[in-house]
C-alpha cells in the first residue's frame, strides 16, 4: 500500500521519501494502482489540486459535510472534508473490443475524524492493517469503518434486516446513555488523593458477555397499545418469566425516596419517591432493592435470543485491541456500537468536484477554498440494517449498572465513592478493598475538583465536556511548562 503523507514539514511520499511539491504530487496521483492519502485536517492541503481536478475530465474528488444544526441557536455548523480521489482512463480498443483501463483510486484517511495523533504513518498504517486484518477495504470515517468491520463478521447473514423500526422509535426516546453522578456535598470541594478506577474496554467486555438482542426476535410483549394510550395494566407481576429475555421493559415501580448521600447510588428514574411507572432495561432490574421495589410490568420489547453477529465482533475487537492497540484503531471499532442507534435520513448529500459535465439531478454549490462543486441528493427511505437500538440501550444500560453495582459494593466496604463518570468512578481511598473482573485501577489523582457529574480537573488529567476526545485527557504539567515558555 502506498501511502501519502501529510504532515507539518509537507507532503511525504512513503515510498521515496520525498517531500513533494504540488507539480510533483499531481504526478504521483496519476501512478497506478493509488494508494492512502493522510493526515490531519487536510481540506486546505487537498483544495489545491482542484484546479487539476477541474481542468481534467478523468480526475474525480468526492466531499463530504458534516451538518451540525445547533438546538438553541438553530446555526448549522460542521467540517468539510475530502474523502476520495479517482482517476478514470477514456477506453482503448483491445483485441477489436473497447476496454477501460483500470482507474486510480485514493482514499483519504482525515486522521482528526478518528483520533489527535501526530503519528501519521502509523495511525494511517494500522488502519489499513486493521481492514486488511478483517479481509474489507479500510473507510474513510470511524462510522463507515465501524459499520464495514462489523458486516464483515462471518455470522453476519446477508439476509439480515434491521429490528423492527417502531420498536426502534420507542427504545430511542428511553437510551440511558452516558451515567454522571457526583456525591451530595463533593461539587467544588477539593479532594486531596482519589484513585479513578474504570472498566476495561466497556462496551466490547460487554457485548462479549452478555446477551445482546437478536433483532429477528425482538418483539413488542404485553399490553404496549394500552401503555401507548397512557394505560399501566397489569401484565407480569414479576420479571422472572422474561429472565431469558433481553431488552427495555415498562413497569410500575414504587420508591420510598433515596437520601441524599445516596443518590449517586441510583438511576434518575429510581429517585424520585413513590409509585409511577417508568421504562427500565433489563440490566437494571439487579439495580431494585428494598428501596426501590417494582410492582408489575405492563409491557415489554425484548427478545430471547443473541445476536451472534455482535458477540463475534466484540470478542475480535479485544483481540485487536491486545495484539494492535494503536490508538487510531480504537474509534472504528467503537463506531460499530453507536451505529445500531443510527436513524434514517430522509436524504443524503453528495458533493463531487470533477472535470466532466454536470450531471442532470445536481445541482451547482460553491464550497470554501473551492467554489462550484456538484451536489447531488439521494433519497433514503430504508433503515439501515445495521440498527439495533434495543442493542445499543442494553450495552449503556449495562454499562451504567455496572459502574452502580460496583459503586455500592465499594460504599458497603467503607470507601467512599465520590463521582460516578460513565464507565469509572472515583474512590477516594489510596488502596482499593477490591476490584472485580473487567476492571482497574487507571491512574491516581491529585488535587481533584469536580464542578459537575461529568466534569474531572486533577493535577493529572482534565476532563470536561465537548472537548475533543484526544485533549479530554490533559496534563496540567505540560500545559504549565508551555505557558511559562510564552511568558
Amino acid at each position: 500500500m502506498r501511502y501519502i503523507l501529510v504532515t507539518r514539514s509537507g507532503v511525504v511520499d512513503s515510498s521515496s521519501g520525498e517531500v513533494l511539491s504540488l507539480d510533483r504530487l499531481e504526478e504521483v496521483l496519476l501512478e497506478r494502482p493509488g494508494g492512502v492519502i493522510a493526515g490531519n485536517n487536510m481540506y486546505p492541503v487537498l483544495a489545491t489540486l482542484v484546479p487539476m481536478i477541474k481542468c481534467d475530465s478523468g480526475w474525480s474528488a468526492k466531499l463530504k459535510l458534516q451538518h451540525k444544526k445547533k438546538v438553541l441557536t438553530g446555526r448549522v455548523g460542521g467540517g468539510i472534508y475530502f474523502t476520495h480521489l479517482s482517476y478514470r482512463f477514456p477506453k482503448e480498443r483491445r483485441n477489436g473490443k473497447r476496454h477501460r483501463p483500470k482507474s486510480i483510486k485514493w482514499l483519504v484517511l482525515n486522521l482528526e475524524l478518528f483520533t489527535e495523533t501526530d503519528d501519521i504513518a502509523g495511525a494511517s498504517k494500522a488502519l489499513v492493517d486493521l481492514a486488511d486484518r478483517r479481509g474489507i477495504s479500510p473507510r474513510y470515517s470511524p462510522g463507515s469503518f465501524g459499520g464495514a468491520l462489523l458486516k464483515a463478521s462471518p455470522l453476519w447473514s446477508r439476509d439480515r434486516n434491521p429490528a423492527p423500526w417502531f420498536i426502534s422509535e420507542k427504545a430511542r426516546f428511553y437510551l440511558p446513555g452516558n451515567y454522571y453522578a457526583l456525591r451530595v456535598g463533593i461539587k467544588h470541594k477539593t479532594i486531596d488523593s482519589a484513585l479513578y478506577v474504570d472498566q476495561k474496554s466497556s462496551h466490547h467486555t460487554i457485548s462479549s458477555s452478555v446477551v445482546l438482542p437478536d433483532p429477528r426476535y425482538l418483539r413488542a410483549r404485553g399490553r404496549l397499545r394500552a401503555v401507548e394510550n397512557g394505560e399501566y395494566p397489569r401484565w407480569l407481576d414479576s420479571p422472572k418469566i422474561l429472565k431469558e429475555h433481553t431488552g427495555l421493559l415498562c413497569a410500575i415501580i414504587h420508591s420510598k425516596g433515596i437520601p441524599e448521600d445516596l443518590e449517586h447510588l441510583y438511576p434518575p428514574w429510581a429517585r424520585l419517591e413513590g409509585t409511577r411507572a417508568v421504562w427500565i432495561w433489563t440490566p437494571e432490574l439487579r439495580i431494585l432493592n428494598s428501596r426501590v421495589k417494582l410492582l408489575w410490568v405492563s409491557c415489554a420489547l425484548t427478545s430471547f435470543e443473541m445476536d451472534k453477529a455482535l458477540r463475534e465482533f466484540a470478542e475480535w475487537s479485544l483481540a485487536q485491541l491486545k495484539d494492535h492497540n494503536h490508538p487510531a484503531i480504537k474509534p472504528a471499532l467503537l463506531a460499530a456500537y453507536g451505529l445500531l442507534g443510527v436513524q434514517v435520513k430522509d436524504s443524503i448529500k453528495n458533493y463531487t468536484v470533477t472535470g466532466r459535465p454536470k450531471p442532470e439531478s445536481a445541482k451547482i454549490v460553491k464550497l470554501p477554498l473551492i467554489d462550484e462543486v456538484y451536489c447531488s441528493t439521494i433519497e433514503s427511505v430504508r433503515v439501515p440494517v445495521i440498527q439495533n437500538v434495543v442493542a445499543r440501550g442494553v450495552i449503556e444500560a449495562e454499562t451504567r449498572t455496572r459502574s452502580l453495582e460496583y459503586a455500592r459494593l465499594l460504599e458497603g466496604k467503607g470507601v467512599m465513592v465520590s463521582q460516578i463518570y460513565a464507565d469509572g468512578l472515583i474512590a477516594v481511598t489510596d488502596s482499593i478493598p477490591e476490584i472485580p473482573d473487567g476492571w482497574r485501577i487507571a491512574g491516581v489523582l491529585s488535587n481533584l475538583v469536580s464542578s459537575s457529574p461529568n466534569t474531572i480537573v486533577s493535577d493529572e488529567i482534565v476532563r470536561m465536556p465537548g472537548v475533543p476526545s484526544g485533549r479530554r485527557t490533559i496534563h496540567i504539567e505540560q500545559t504549565s511548562r508551555a505557558l511559562d515558555k510564552v511568558v
